[in-house]
């Protein structure tokens, strides 16, 4: 083959690959788009979701997210929640426990005090929202540095939790992040109706994470149902036989 037909060749691979990335995109935004949609449309005279200024974009939660969580709590009605990792998505969680469902309970983790000041005075106050801000703990996995909540699982030794949101801490870039997950599983703190919810869920280190809490929950016999949605950010799902129906909301 002549030079200049391999040349010719290479840069046709190259225009396939990009506009396979820019088709790519366009299904992401535009799934983006129908759950944007889709909140609006289901939040929409709700009874308890009184401040709907949520703030999509960048690192925080998105539409898919956001949506698939206010479906959640609004048909699942969990009693017992552990959200790992403050932000949009304790404005949506916090506004269910005061307003929707009082006697149930929020605990929240987050590493930083500076981001615990900045949120706290937006969310409604209850006795049933608490907030704990705890370390690091900074951690080797198969030579690279990770990081999980120092302490979490002694702090909760006797709760089970019907709905645990996994955003934090920050995982980007790391092989086996957000691990508190496994621990707690391992440590039996799931309800007998449980949802674990994942964000991030398309990128590598998270899909080990997940892997991993599979294989917990398999070794203690735990039949469960998992699916995605799938937007600007891909929120991955488990849980129990019994919650299977959140998968159609």
């Amino acid at each position: 083959m002549r030079d200049s037909d391999r040349r010719v060749l290479e840069q046709l691979a190259q225009v396939q690959q990009e506009l396979g990335e820019l088709k790519w995109q366009l299904q992401r935004q535009t799934a983006e788009l129908y759950y944007a949609n889709l909140l609006h449309d289901s939040t929409k005279g709700s009874a308890w979701l009184k401040d709907q200024a949520f703030s999509l974009y960048g690192w925080a939660a998105n539409y898919s997210f956001i949506y698939l969580l206010f479906r959640i709590l609004d048909k699942a009605n969990p009693k017992n929640i552990l959200e790992m990792g403050l932000g949009q998505t304790t404005k949506l969680t916090s506004q269910y426990v005061v307003y929707k469902n009082p006697e149930s309970v929020l605990n929240v983790c987050e590493h930083s005090q500076e981001w615990i000041n900045l949120y706290k005075s937006e969310l409604p106050k209850s006795e049933h929202i608490k907030i704990h801000h705890l370390a690091l703990d900074c951690f080797d996995y198969e030579g690279q540095q990770n990081d999980k909540y120092k302490g979490l699982d002694a702090l909760f030794t006797d709760q089970k939790f019907d709905l645990i949101i996994i955003d934090g801490p920050t995982g980007g870039g790391k092989n086996f992040p957000r691990s508190n997950i496994v621990d707690l599983v391992k440590g039996h703190h799931l309800a007998d109706d449980f949802v674990i919810i994942f964000d991030d869920g398309n990128r590598a280190g998270e899909q080990l994470t997940i892997a991993k809490t599979k294989e917990e929950l398999e070794k203690q016999k735990i039949n469960f149902v998992a699916f995605e949605r799938k937007a600007l950010k891909t929120q991955y799902v488990l849980t129990s036989q019994s919650k299977s129906f959140i998968q159609y909301l």
